[in-house]
């Protein structure tokens, strides 16, 4: 029971989402972007990520698909010279112009004070990534490794003999309720 609880923790843990490319014109779409009751609500604790907010902009990936990017959405921007994995990062505020990206990290900030700034030069972007999180992926695979779990229990259970707790002698085993039921002796009291 624990390692079926401690596999379903994991892939909870381990939760689907899926990456889309989003080429270096559409940052411009988020540039005024602004979530002013992120920090807040993040102090408060992370319980309403992916809160409904109308606090979002569309931006489009590489494939032509609309994506909504909000300050509860991981974005990460790919270097042209980086040999290092993008770091995901929320913004609560994000300013775009000609020349620069700039955003105010979700990590860092409270309801008073703002985290520093990342500005990345556009030259050295190359494009941005978006993660969004898929509850459906996250729960076929949850459900698929609970079937796998339960499977595997059933099929070890069948090279185990049953028993029935027949011999007198031995009060382990399977108690056999098959047999005769017990009846009660008339003239018999305690």
């Amino acid at each position: 029971m624990r390692l079926c609880a401690a596999l379903t923790a994991l892939s909870l843990l381990a939760s689907c989402t899926t990456t889309y490319a989003i080429p270096k014109p559409e940052l411009a779409r988020l540039d005024g972007f602004r979530d002013d009751n992120a920090a807040l609500m993040r102090e408060m604790g992370d319980v309403m990520l992916n809160r409904p907010t109308e606090r979002k902009r569309t931006v489009w990936d590489v494939e032509g698909q609309p994506h909504q990017f909000s300050s509860d959405t991981p974005l990460a921007l790919a270097r042209v010279s980086a040999q290092a994995e993008a770091e995901y990062q929320r913004f609560i505020a994000v300013g775009v112009d000609g020349e620069r990206f700039r955003g105010v990290p979700l990590e860092g900030s409270t309801s008073n004070t703002s985290a520093p700034a990342v500005v990345v030069p556009l030259s050295e972007v190359d494009h941005a990534q978006l993660r969004e999180f898929s509850l459906g992926k996250t729960l076929i695979l949850t459900g698929s490794i609970g079937a796998a779990v339960i499977g595997s229990l059933v099929v070890v259970s069948m090279f185990f003999k049953e028993t029935t707790g027949s011999d007198p002698d031995d009060r382990g085993g399977i108690i056999d309720l098959g047999g005769p039921r017990p009846r009660a002796e008339p003239g018999v009291s305690f």
